[in-house]
C-alpha cells in the first residue's frame, strides 16, 4: 500500500507541473515584437543608456544598455524567427539574426512578454581567422558578450582577451573551468585566442539570456561558437546561451561545444528533441526567475592608473584612442577596488599589452575589509595599447 501511495504522490506531483501559470518575468513590451522575416542585423550601439527595467518606447527596437548589469537588454511582447521556406522549420536553412557589437561589447538579454519562437539562425558567433595583413592589425570582433581575440602586426602575436584568453598557459580562450559558473550569473561569453603569424586569431562566442513569460520554441539555432579558426591558430571559446521559459521545446540546436556553457531553466520538462551542446538539462526556475546576480555579489574593478581616474565603463578599444593616457615609463601604482569580497581571497591584475604576452600579477591589500577594500598593484606598463583587468578569487 506504501508502494502504491508513493507512486501516486509522484505522478500527481509531475502532473501539477505542466499546469503551472506562466513565469512572471518583467518587461514591457516597449521594444515591441520582434519578427525576422529576412536576414537581419541588429546594431547594439544604437542602444541607448539607461536601467534596464525602463520604458524605451522612444527608443523602441533597439534596447537599453545598463552599464551596472553590463547588458543590452530588449523587452519585446514576442519573438519570431522565420524559417527560410514558410511552414517548413530547419536547423539547415532560416532566417538569420546577427549582432553588431556596442562599443561595451555587452551581452544581450530578451525579456519576453510572450512566446519566442526560433525557426531560423540567432547568431552570436565571433570572428574567425583572416589571411589580411590589415585586418590583423585589430583584434578579431567577439560576439556580443564575448571577448576578442589577439592581434598581430609587426610588433608581434598578442594574446586573446577576457578572463581566459591563454588563462594558465592555456593557448586557447577558456571559459568552462576557466571562470564562470552553471547559472551563467553573470552572463559572460567566451574568450579569444592568441594570435598567429599569417592567420590572425579568433575571437570568443557571445552571450544571451533569452527569458519569456511564455513557450521558447527553438527549431532553428542558436550559435554561441567562437570564431572558426585558421591553420595552426588555436580555437576561442564558445560563449553562452541561457533560456527560461514556461517550457523549452523544439527539436533545434543550441551550440556551444567547446568550453561554453548552456543552461535551461523551464517549468515543464526540456523537450527531449532538443539539442544542445555542450548537454545539459532543463532546470526548474526560481521563483521569480534570477536573471541578475544579486546586489551583495562580490565585484571588483580598477580605480585608477599613475593616480589618474579610470572611467566607470571603460570600453578599451586599442586602436586610435584610450580609456587613459599614461605617460610613464616607470613603475606605476595601479588601485583596484573590491566590495563585498572577503579579504582572505586572491586579487589580481592581467597586464594584456596588444603586441605581446598577457601576465597576471597579483595585488596587495591596502586598506578596508569585507564591505569595501583597496588593493594595489605596482608594475612598469609595456609601450603601446594595453589593456588591464582586475579578477578577484574567493578563497
Amino acid at each position: 500500500m506504501n508502494r502504491y501511495t508513493l507512486l501516486l504522490s509522484t505522478l500527481c506531483l509531475a502532473s501539477l507541473q505542466h499546469v503551472q501559470a506562466d513565469l512572471t518575468i518583467p518587461g514591457d513590451g516597449s521594444d515591441g515584437a520582434l519578427n525576422i522575416t529576412e536576414d537581419t542585423v541588429i546594431d547594439l550601439s544604437k542602444a541607448v543608456t539607461g536601467k534596464w527595467d525602463q520604458n524605451n518606447a522612444a527608443n523602441a527596437g533597439h534596447g537599453v544598455y545598463d552599464p551596472e548589469k553590463w547588458a543590452i537588454v530588449f523587452k519585446y511582447s514576442s519573438v519570431n524567427i522565420a524559417a527560410e521556406t514558410a511552414g517548413v522549420p530547419s536547423q539547415l536553412v532560416g532566417r538569420t539574426l546577427r549582432f553588431t557589437n556596442h562599443p561595451s561589447r555587452a551581452p544581450v538579454v530578451w525579456l519576453v512578454q510572450g512566446d519566442v519562437v526560433i525557426n531560423g539562425i540567432v547568431s552570436l558567433r565571433g570572428e574567425g581567422t583572416t589571411r589580411d595583413s590589415v585586418l590583423m592589425l585589430t583584434p578579431r570582433e567577439p560576439g556580443p558578450g564575448g571577448f576578442r581575440g589577439g592581434a598581430f602586426g609587426p610588433s608581434g602575436s598578442g594574446t586573446g582577451y577576457g578572463p581566459g584568453g591563454q588563462a594558465d598557459g592555456s593557448p586557447w580562450g577558456a571559459y568552462l573551468g576557466s571562470y564562470g559558473n552553471p547559472q551563467i550569473i553573470p552572463l559572460i561569453g567566451g574568450s579569444g585566442s592568441r594570435s598567429r603569424e599569417y592567420w590572425g586569431s579568433a575571437a570568443g562566442g557571445g552571450a544571451i539570456l533569452i527569458a519569456a513569460s511564455g513557450s521558447i520554441t527553438v527549431n532553428g539555432i542558436i550559435d554561441a561558437r567562437g570564431g572558426a579558426p585558421g591553420e595552426n591558430v588555436y580555437p576561442a571559446a564558445d560563449g553562452a546561451i541561457k533560456l527560461i521559459g514556461s517550457s523549452v521545446t523544439g527539436n533545434g540546436t543550441l551550440d556551444a561545444p567547446f568550453l561554453g556553457r548552456i543552461r535551461v531553466e523551464t517549468v515543464s520538462p526540456m523537450a527531449a528533441t532538443l539539442k544542445t551542446f555542450p548537454e545539459t538539462i532543463g532546470v526548474p526556475p526560481a521563483d521569480p526567475p534570477i536573471l541578475w546576480p544579486a546586489g551583495n555579489a562580490p565585484k571588483a574593478r580598477i580605480v585608477s592608473v599613475d593616480a589618474v581616474p579610470a572611467p566607470e565603463d571603460p570600453k578599451s578599444p586599442v586602436v586610435a584612442a584610450a580609456d587613459l593616457a599614461i605617460q610613464n615609463n616607470a613603475p606605476v601604482s595601479i588601485i583596484i577596488e573590491t566590495l563585498d569580497f572577503p579579504i582572505e581571497g586572491v586579487v589580481q591584475l592581467a597586464v594584456i599589452p596588444k603586441f605581446g604576452q598577457r601576465g597576471w600579477l597579483t595585488a596587495t591589500r591596502v586598506s578596508g575589509d569585507i564591505t569595501k577594500a583597496t588593493w594595489r598593484v605596482i608594475t612598469t606598463l609595456p609601450q603601446g595599447f594595453v589593456t588591464l583587468q582586475a579578477r578577484a578569487t574567493q578563497p
